[in-house]
């Protein structure tokens, strides 16, 4: 049987890929910040902080070839640039990119051939007012995700990242009750996209950012 890694598997998105995973046959082990003995529905989860390299490395040592990843792992504040703070600063890129990193990182030794991984990212890579941080730590996302194509390559791993722009969650819905949530992608839906990226189907796909949403 082959094995799915998926980080921030208990929020909105992390929750659909596991179930995704799941469903394709894949035995998923998750990471999540909570306690784990609280999580329900497929797949094995682990309390693991993905800020801490050593925690990261190990807990991806223990489980053995992984043949698929999906980094799900990120948070979201908005801020304007006159409030921008050293907490603000090292809170996003924490969440977003040093988890991110240190993924990558801790799954190159254990990592199958053929494998992949595709990173979340976000359409609001390439500059958004009000989200300049958010914005900067998700385009480095992007950038490791390309980057990564490149280096593991050779290994037969592929790497890809997607982005999402307003994912229909209830937290997001909570947040902006006036906006049209028909125009927003579905957790199920941006899933089925990250199955297919690991899937044989996609074995000549990497080094690429695919915007995801209607």
């Amino acid at each position: 049987m082959k094995t799915a890694v998926v980080t921030g598997g208990t929020g909105a998105l992390g929750r659909a890929v596991v179930e995704a995973f799941a469903r394709a046959g894949y035995q998923v082990h998750l990471s999540t910040a909570r306690d784990a003995s609280g999580h329900s529905g497929p797949g094995t989860a682990h309390r693991v902080d993905l800020r801490d390299a050593t925690a990261t490395r190990d807990w991806l040592r223990m489980l053995g070839p992984v043949h698929a990843a999906a980094l799900c792992a990120g948070g979201f504040a908005m801020q304007s640039l006159a409030d921008l703070s050293p907490e603000l600063y090292d809170a996003q890129l924490d969440i977003n990119l040093r988890t991110a990193a240190y993924t990558v990182a801790g799954l190159v030794p254990v990592l199958a051939d053929p494998s992949a991984i595709v990173l979340v990212g976000s359409q609001a890579y390439a500059g958004a007012a009000g989200k300049a941080l958010y914005a900067a730590s998700k385009a480095g996302v992007v950038s490791l995700a390309r980057s990564a194509a490149e280096e593991l390559r050779p290994k037969g791993v592929r790497v890809n990242a997607v982005l999402p722009d307003i994912i229909d969650s209830p937290a997001n819905r909570t947040a902006m009750p006036g906006a049209s949530f028909d125009s927003w992608a579905k957790p199920e839906e941006i899933a089925d996209v990250i199955l297919y990226l690991c899937s044989d189907a996609a074995r000549v796909v990497s080094g690429n950012a695919l915007a995801v949403g209607r």
